[in-house]
């Protein structure tokens, strides 16, 4: 019973790390497009695509999320390995 607590407690670390990094990887794609809008208003730049910048955004953001969770959640169940092997 023990074991599938310790499971069930990485996976749900692993939610909320890849929850925690698209939302600040989102949130940086934003930054830029408002950026790239601002600069191209004042005459600096090509005009902001919203939907170029995001789409590139949000699929970064998924990658870079999954390979974060998928490092948590291996380095997690490797615990959890190790320590039965052990006892």
């Amino acid at each position: 019973m023990r074991l599938r607590w310790l499971v069930l407690g990485w996976a749900v670390l692993a939610v909320v790390v890849w929850n925690g990094f698209f939302d600040v990887l989102i949130t940086r794609g934003v930054k830029e497009y408002l950026m790239r809008n601002a600069q191209a208003r004042l005459g600096e730049g090509p005009p902001a695509s919203m939907v170029a910048i995001m789409a590139q955004t949000s699929h970064d953001a998924a990658i870079t999320s999954s390979l974060w969770a998928g490092t948590i959640l291996a380095a997690g169940w490797a615990t959890i390995w190790f320590m039965r092997r052990r006892s």
